[in-house]
């Protein structure tokens, strides 16, 4: 599975929403959105800001 997957199904199985991990994360919510949806291609830096700021998670955690 795409780390992109893995963040948005982590988020939702958490009860977490979207635009609050986007805020915290400091990524602007429609690339946020396109991010997550895989609609574009996810830098280091912005797994980053989402698993780090965003989450509170080491990135790993989504690689594997």
């Amino acid at each position: 599975m795409d780390a992109h997957k893995k963040i948005r199904d982590y988020i939702e199985s958490n009860g977490l929403k979207f635009n609050f991990v986007a805020d915290k994360s400091e990524i602007p919510l429609k690339t946020f959105y396109r991010l997550i949806n895989g609609h574009k291609k996810m830098s280091v830096e912005e797994l980053e800001k989402i698993c780090r700021k965003g989450l509170s998670v080491d990135p790993a955690f989504f690689l594997q």
